[in-house]
């Protein structure tokens, strides 16, 4: 006997009705993905730890979930991010492929997290990559399709947050021994913290005052008319605002926000980053940017962008489409001896495109209950198979009850 019937933190099970929100709404971005051209790869949910790592960033590095393979003795890791998967693949298998390429994915992954921290393990992701592109319009495409994915998932309100990291890069090179203290407050946003570590760095008096103005260069476009006024960043606002620029002839729905301190992914990416949200949701729903030097880690070099869905921030938004998820009938053979009708019946019903539950072998008792659980349902109906020439329609709408001595009579007037 079992004793102990919850999961593991940070997992979850999904009743058939959010299962199925959930599908639909993965279908849905896919769809809207290859309308733009983007091909749909898989990836294996683990694989082995080092060409895996290779490709990560410090911040997912740390929440890989390892184990030894007992068949090889090789550790394995199951993936936190399918990205460095799509890598490999156009790095190994696609890289004589002509440039460039579109490809997206859906699937999930795995991240370790401290029970504390309240996020999910298990996540369900859909992304694009645009692979062999390096230009503005290469990274206004992609942040266009997130944006135009969320329209159609029924997201409204939506906020663009950009940035660049190549400004950081280029600032933190030039700061020494005090690099790590800058960014530590940079990414609490710890205003006191970051003027000390920039006092203390022997960084040029240039780029002391750029650090220091930069969590103030936060808004809207008029943002970008002040960071121009840094001339030794001149060279990345200057990529940001043609990015956005390009943006605007999408005609994408969205308001637009403009960080220059963001530090999110710093490692990671390498040049125009993203996020996408709702002011109706806490949480980003996509996640993105250029990493260029991805692809190189695995002998290929190229450039790349992309993003990241999370699909379950999408569910309690997302359009519902009721006929798309009910069961149009329930067939019941009032006798055992009508088995074979009654299979034939429900085929019937499901080669012309109706979704059909077959109940076989109910007892009088079980068939009455079927009936009122219908009455209180979104079903057309039940269909009661009483003789091989008798059906009776036992509708859920208006609960009335119609004879029919064929399927076609049914089909045709029951409906």
């Amino acid at each position: 006997m079992i004793n102990r019937l919850s999961l593991p933190q940070g997992v979850k099970d999904y009743t058939p009705e959010k299962a199925e929100e959930l599908r639909r709404t993965e279908e849905g971005l896919l769809e809207e993905f290859a309308r733009w051209g983007y091909r749909k790869v898989i990836t294996p949910l683990f694989e082995y730890l080092d060409p895996l790592s290779i490709g990560l960033g410090d911040e997912l590095k740390s929440k890989v979930m390892k184990f030894v393979d007992p068949s090889s003795g090789d550790v394995v890791a199951l993936r936190p991010d399918i990205t460095p998967q799509v890598g490999r693949i156009v790095a190994t298998q696609l890289k004589d492929h002509t440039a460039p390429l579109r490809l997206c994915y859906n699937g999930r992954v795995v991240r370790f997290e401290e029970k504390s921290s309240g996020k999910e393990r298990e996540i369900f992701q859909a992304g694009c990559e645009l692979v062999g592109l390096g230009s503005a319009e290469a990274d206004a495409e992609i942040i266009a399709l997130g944006i135009k994915s969320l329209g159609k998932s029924g997201i409204k309100n939506i906020v663009l947050d950009i940035g660049h990291t190549g400004i950081l890069r280029h600032l933190l090179a030039q700061t020494g021994d005090h690099r790590k203290d800058i960014e530590d407050a940079l990414k609490k946003k710890d205003q006191e913290a970051l003027s000390l570590a920039i006092k203390k760095s022997r960084a040029a008096k240039p780029v002391k005052d750029a650090i220091s103005v930069l969590p103030s260069l936060f808004g809207g476009m008029e943002v970008l008319k002040e960071a121009k006024k840094i001339r030794s960043i001149n060279k990345y606002v200057v990529e940001l605002e043609n990015v956005i620029s390009v943006i605007g002839d999408y005609q994408s729905d969205c308001d637009i926000n403009i960080d220059l301190a963001e530090i999110r992914g710093f490692n990671y990416y390498t040049g125009v980053t993203f996020e996408i949200l709702s002011r109706d949701i806490q949480s980003p729903l996509v996640r993105g940017g250029r990493y260029d030097e991805l692809m190189g880690k695995y002998g290929h070099d190229a450039p790349a962008t992309g993003f990241a869905v999370d699909v379950e921030s999408l569910l309690s938004q997302h359009r519902r489409d009721g006929e798309n998820n009910q069961i149009h009938f329930v067939v019941i053979p009032k006798k055992p001896g009508l088995r074979r009708e009654a299979i034939r019946l429900a085929e019937w019903l499901r080669s012309s495109g109706f979704k059909v539950v077959l109940d076989l072998n109910l007892d009088k008792a079980q068939m009455e209950l079927r009936i009122k659980e219908n009455r209180a349902s979104n079903f057309y109906g039940v269909i009661l198979l009483e003789t091989p020439s008798k059906l009776k329609l036992i509708e859920s709408r208006r609960g009335a009850c119609k004879e029919f001595s064929n399927l076609e009579e049914l089909l045709k007037g029951g409906i």
